[in-house]
């Protein structure tokens, strides 16, 4: 089990990692190559350009989504399962039970 639990700590630190350099890469390419000098209709700076743009952009919308979904599985977790649990899982009263107080 902790051979398992080290491996997803190690896959999650790359996959981390990899998302990092990306990023990066891709937004110091745009801003390096914001101004250059275009060619036309073929453009292959413009293309490249277009598809660093892209890769931020699904990038953090993956990153928002993935922020709003543990945020809303710990809400969940917390508030909402107690909740209905103490609805369905209400314990029996003393009648139900048939118990006698004859103190």
């Amino acid at each position: 089990m902790k051979g398992r639990l080290n491996l997803r700590r190690w896959t999650a630190l790359v996959v981390a990692l990899v998302l990092t350099v990306v990023l990066w890469g891709s937004s110091v390419f745009v801003f390096t190559h914001l101004s250059h000098d275009c060619t036309g209709r073929h453009c292959r700076v413009c293309h490249e350009l277009a598809i660093c743009v892209s890769a931020i952009s699904v990038i953090s919308e993956a990153i928002g989504t993935a922020a709003v979904v543990a945020a809303s599985f710990q809400f969940i977790k917390y508030t909402v399962l107690p909740y209905f649990a103490g609805l369905f899982l209400c314990p029996k009263s003393l009648v139900d039970l048939k118990i006698r107080m004859d103190d």
